[in-house]
């Protein structure tokens, strides 16, 4: 009998920084986070302590930007070994795929589809990704069987925070309405072995120490948060999992107000 506990989705950054600038991501990774790559070792030794427990019907090698890191096709590899009736999926900006010309290879024999995000319209980001996209359609001639989609990410970009003299502030919502508009509440993401219950907490402190926010008393709900540990028991998991909005979700805006990033080619001041 199958004891694990089934979750729409669980997520494993391969890199923590990204060569894009979008404002506004979700996982902060236009702030540039500081973090070493995760090894396949690392990697490895996190999945030992859910995949036994947890079932996810998606798992998803994404950032940052994994393509940043050398070793993304051993963790796909690792990935499809430890979650082996998961929906597998890559998900990447696109723009370092040909350095990989066994990837679609590895994508086909691991039954692991490739999600390429599109971030922007502007017009030396169109010119660059219009090559990403020649390059994948080449792929999906080529190799039968492999799953490739692109995602118009920009379209459905969202404001995560405000922004007051140049720093990311939160907002002040009620939990349960923050929760409702969410677009991350089916993120589970897997950090330092531990369950975070969203990208926006679970990369915090790694904002906090870029941008200096620890006296900010404005985040000190995030500062509170307590991951799920591996050591938790089957009941603490099954709240963990069962549990929609917590106090946290209060610091996330109430309502989905749309935000178009400026070129995400270009650093630029936080907006």
């Amino acid at each position: 009998m199958d004891r694990r506990f089934n979750l729409p989705a669980l997520e494993y950054h391969v890199a923590h920084g990204c060569n894009l600038s979008c404002q506004q991501c979700s996982h902060y990774s236009d702030h540039h986070l500081a973090g070493s790559l995760p090894t396949v070792e690392q990697a490895d030794a996190d999945y030992s302590n859910w995949s036994h427990r947890l079932k996810p019907r998606r798992f998803a090698l994404l950032g940052g930007e994994p393509l940043l890191n050398p070793q993304v096709v051993q963790h796909i590899q690792l990935a499809r070994q430890h979650w082996s009736d998961s929906n597998l999926m890559l998900v990447t900006n696109g723009f370092f795929l040909h350095r990989f010309p066994e990837l679609p290879a590895v994508l086909v024999d691991t039954n692991c589809r490739l999600e390429v995000s599109q971030h922007g319209t502007h017009d030396e980001y169109d010119r660059r990704f219009l090559e990403v996209k020649q390059l994948v359609w080449r792929w999906r001639d080529k190799h039968a069987g492999i799953q490739i989609k692109i995602r118009q990410s920009h379209r459905g970009w969202m404001r995560q925070y405000s922004v007051e003299n140049g720093k990311p502030m939160p907002f002040d919502s009620k939990p349960d309405a923050a929760f409702k508009v969410c677009m991350q509440k089916t993120c589970t993401q897997l950090i330092d072995g531990c369950l975070a219950k969203c990208p926006a907490l679970a990369y915090f402190a790694k904002l906090q120490a870029k941008l200096r926010l620890q006296d900010v008393p404005q985040w000190q709900l995030f500062r509170d948060y307590q991951a799920c540990r591996p050591d938790c028991t089957d009941e603490e998991l099954q709240t963990f999992l069962a549990t929609k909005s917590i106090p946290q979700c209060g610091l996330c805006p109430s309502k989905r107000t749309a935000f178009v990033h400026p070129d995400p080619l270009k650093r630029s001041s936080p907006q």
